[in-house]
């Protein structure tokens, strides 16, 4: 009989698409990447399926709350905050950024610039702290850069009206290099360019990106 999956494993199933395929490329870290992967997925879901935005409000404050303290001060027995705790400690801000970026996406709509700006950040400050939580605080920056290349295209699915997609669009730059270490977001990044390229179409899905997906994954371009 063929052993249960490990709890971890199953939060497989909170990661979007895109962040499933970027998993492949984690290597010997992939328990960082899939606690990151997985928060974003729940969050993600949380938003865009809020039907007021107060209730989304409230339950993404309970996550800022729970990441704010020690991980022994938590509740235990969810698989994704215990991931969080083993992976993350000490690196939980960029998980709270993270988390201040969807909010923004609960704001009135059309949104405004600077809340779509504050989505783009918060995907941006979980590059940024993936990079410093695997130990390569000189690639923080470019980082950033691919994970808000990740955000601009998901804006862009996400978009309500033009002004939205407008903005989403408004910004096309090239993948940055990263380092082995921090491939799968090489992958996300990459995808997302091409998506960015052609006029926000989705990241995955056509029968062209699993090959581009390998040779991201492969060589990080």
């Amino acid at each position: 009989m063929a052993s249960a999956p490990a709890p971890a494993e199953d939060l497989l199933e909170e990661c979007t698409e895109v962040a499933r395929i970027a998993l492949a490329s984690a290597g010997c870290n992939r328990a960082v990447w899939l606690a990151a992967f997985a928060l974003d997925g729940r969050i993600g879901r949380m938003v865009l399926g809020a039907s007021e935005p107060l209730l989304g409000q409230m339950r993404l404050a309970w996550w800022r709350d729970q990441l704010a303290v020690p991980g022994s001060a938590r509740p235990q027995g969810d698989p994704l905050l215990d991931l969080i705790g083993a992976e993350w400690a000490g690196h939980e801000r960029a998980l709270s950024d993270l988390v201040d970026g969807w909010e923004a996406l609960l704001g009135e709509r059309p949104l405004s610039e600077p809340a779509m700006q504050r989505f783009l950040d918060g995907r941006g400050a979980l590059g940024s702290g993936v990079a410093q939580r695997l130990l390569q605080p000189e690639s923080a920056q470019p980082a950033a850069e691919a994970s808000r290349l990740w955000a601009r295209a998901d804006l862009a699915a996400y978009a309500g009206d033009a002004s939205e997609r407008e903005h989403a669009l408004s910004a096309t730059a090239s993948l940055p290099r990263l380092p082995r270490a921090l491939r799968p977001l090489s992958v996300v990044g990459g995808l997302a360019g091409r998506s960015l390229r052609r006029e926000g179409v989705p990241m995955v899905g056509d029968r062209f990106s699993p090959l581009v997906a390998l040779r991201l994954g492969l060589f990080g371009r």
